[in-house]
């Protein structure tokens, strides 16, 4: 997992590579845009570039890159919906905990709030303590598509980051990199408004249709 297999939002991809070059990435960041293009990977990549033990980052053969590629990194999470609807108080109380704990195997700690947008009014309060006054070692990121649904006071607290819709090329080129089996007509993709993950579900509506 690294930004070189990521397609579009290349400005974005300087910004985050230059401020761990500098180490200068902050505690909280909210990733915007709208869903399927490519916000949670580019939120991968960051997260474990900042966990790398090594100069050059990500060098993907430090125990701390082999552990993130296994999905078995002690000092990063991912929350997300249980359910699909929303995410919990209960589930932002169990962040918390494990925030608080030292980091383990890196210098610092990543959190991904994937979905964001769907966590309850309670949830995001209680997640304001934590971006009020985060510990020195931990960056959190929340990933959101409707910032409408997000408090003034939690999005306030994060350095946003907008990610814009790829380009038709984009979505084609990662399609026919990611998915060589599958076969999506241009209409589709057209109508996909450079989100991959909508030109996919598209296409997939449409062989369900088709094999009615």
């Amino acid at each position: 997992m690294n930004f070189n297999n990521i397609i579009g939002n290349e400005q974005n991809k300087k910004l985050l590579i230059n401020s761990i070059k500098s180490n200068n990435f902050v505690h909280s960041y909210m990733f915007t845009g709208i869903d399927g293009i490519g916000k949670k990977l580019f939120a991968m990549a960051f997260a474990k570039m900042i966990l790398c033990e090594n100069e050059n980052k990500p060098c993907d053969h430090c125990t701390s890159c082999i552990r993130f590629d296994g999905s078995n990194h002690p000092d990063f999470m991912i929350t997300d919906s249980l359910d699909g609807k929303s995410i919990k108080i209960d589930q932002i109380r169990l962040l918390q905990e494990k925030i608080a704990e030292k980091p383990i195997l890196s210098d610092k700690k990543v959190y991904i709030i994937n979905n964001s947008d769907l966590m309850t009014v309670e949830a995001q309060n209680c997640l304001l303590k934590t971006l009020e006054e985060p510990p020195e070692y931990v960056t959190i990121i929340l990933i959101c598509s409707n910032e409408d649904n997000m408090l003034s006071t939690i999005k306030s607290r994060c350095t946003r980051i907008h990610f814009e819709n790829l380009e038709i090329s984009e979505v084609k080129e990662y399609i026919k990199q990611n998915y060589p089996e599958i076969e999506i007509d241009d209409s589709i993709i057209n109508l996909s408004q450079g989100s991959i993950g909508k030109a996919l579900k598209l296409n997939e509506n449409k062989t369900l249709y088709e094999n009615k």
